[in-house]
């Protein structure tokens, strides 16, 4: 066992930013083996799979992760990787404890924050985005952008204590992800009067049902445009988007990316 330095990863670094406030956004390639041993980082950090995968264990759980896998690190914590994919990449986004303080956060305040996984993603993307960019408004933007995975935490509260048809709307809506419900629809399926859906959701879910229902998608759309050779347009065709355009624009929008910038990350 073993601890990892700043910005060290067991994969090879393929580029780095770090600004001076205390964010570092590693990205980091596996095409051969690596040490497979239980290690630890000395920084919090959160991890997205771009790319591969690789079967992790901590010291209660063990994850199957793949493309579109969202991980949180606590400093120090133990962890190991094995059976790993090549080739494999993926980003991190490496916190120190000085910021936390500044920001007023907690590292189990940005472990909560993750659980709103698709939000959290896009921000980690536009996050990687500006860090390509490395100009004179990065540094800021990256600290702004990282700032905002803990503006949901009360959203989650909310959730976690709605009504028992919330959640009922929620696995329906992941369920029918490459569909376009509406309001009628989904009132009809949960038994319930559309206008209570539309006078509630924003209150649980955070935004509107079409704004709730793009994200879906566009989290979908990741792992798909990563793990396969199915071309963009199919995959848009595949979430649900009546047309190409509306797909990069929805993309863009939430990623910062568009979809063939992706493609070949």
């Amino acid at each position: 066992m073993y601890e990892l330095e700043k910005e060290k990863y067991l994969g090879n670094t393929k580029n780095i930013f770090s600004n001076t406030q205390g964010i570092a956004v590693v990205e980091t390639e596996y095409k051969s083996k690596v040490y497979e041993g239980w290690h630890s980082h000395n920084n919090a950090h959160i991890t997205l799979f771009l790319k591969g995968g690789t079967a992790e264990k901590r010291k209660n759980s063990s994850t199957i992760v793949g493309p579109g896998s969202l991980l949180f690190y606590h400093s120090d914590e133990l962890h190991l990787n094995q059976e790993t994919l090549f080739p494999s990449k993926n980003i991190n986004i490496e916190i120190e404890e000085n910021l936390l303080k500044e920001l007023q956060l907690t590292e189990a305040i940005i472990e909560r924050s993750v659980q709103n996984t698709a939000l959290s993603k896009f921000l980690i993307l536009k996050i990687f985005k500006e860090s390509q960019i490395a100009d004179a408004f990065s540094g800021d933007t990256i600290t702004m952008l990282f700032a905002q995975l803990s503006k949901d935490n009360n959203h989650l509260d909310q959730f976690e204590k709605s009504p028992f048809w919330v959640k009922s709307l929620n696995e329906l809506l992941n369920d029918c992800w490459n569909e376009n419900p509406s309001l009628h629809n989904l009132g009809q399926i949960l038994n319930l009067n559309p206008i209570t859906i539309s006078k509630h959701f924003p209150k649980y879910f955070g935004c509107t049902l079409g704004e709730y229902m793009r994200r879906i998608k566009i989290d979908r759309s990741l792992s798909l445009i990563q793990s396969n050779q199915t071309n963009l347009t199919e995959i848009g065709f595949q979430c649900g988007f009546a047309d190409q355009s509306h797909f990069i624009r929805t993309f863009k929008n939430q990623t910062g990316f568009l979809p063939k910038q992706f493609q070949k990350l």
